[in-house]
């Protein structure tokens, strides 16, 4: 009967009872933060994961958190991949991640993905680079206007992405569901359109 048991310990034998929680009359409130994992004064929460804005695709903007939604469409504005950023970062931190899903002739591209360095990478992947020029370039680098007229397909999608109102307005919270949420309402785009 007594294999595999161990013996109780006295109460008060090691330390007084009830001395782990919070408050109690037996120890102070400075013998309470020797006892925690980190042995300095923060909160409870800070050891562990990272918590925040910037892991959760959460960026602050004048008018609060936001979220940008990267993607690559086909010919029909069907997203290919989307990808989730910070709302104040810039387009090109997700270029190259766009540019290995991306196929065609031509890449067809906002004005924030206007650079050297990714106009050279598309022509690289043997595509032509249809992107329109900053305002600061000191000359301007033709484009094909009727190649690029079709970027308007990608806007239409954005907008019919954006008749989900749980995509809209954001309702999760983590980056990851909404990313999943986002793919769910592309999935449910591609199925419409065909």
């Amino acid at each position: 009967m007594e294999v595999g048991l161990q013996p109780l310990q006295q109460p008060g034998e090691e330390r007084p009872l009830g001395s782990h929680i919070q408050g109690t009359a037996v120890r102070g409130r400075r013998g309470w933060f020797d006892c925690r994992w980190v042995h300095r004064s923060r909160t409870p929460r800070c050891v562990g994961r990272k918590r925040g804005g910037q892991s959760n695709a959460l960026g602050r903007s004048r008018g609060g958190f936001s979220t940008k939604l990267h993607a690559v469409a086909d010919t029909k504005g069907r997203p290919i991949h989307i990808a989730l950023t910070p709302g104040q970062r810039h387009e090109m931190m997700m270029a190259d991640e766009l540019l290995t899903y991306s196929r065609g002739g031509a890449l067809i591209a906002d004005t924030g993905y206007d650079s050297n360095r990714f106009r050279q990478a598309v022509r690289d992947k043997g595509m032509k680079p249809v992107i329109g020029s900053k305002p600061e370039r000191p000359r301007k680098i033709p484009k094909s206007r009727e190649l690029y007229g079709k970027r308007y397909l990608v806007e239409c999608f954005f907008h019919n992405l954006k008749r989900f109102r749980a995509i809209a307005t954001r309702f999760e919270k983590t980056a990851r569901n909404f990313l999943a949420l986002t793919q769910i309402a592309c999935a449910w785009l591609w199925l419409e359109q065909n």
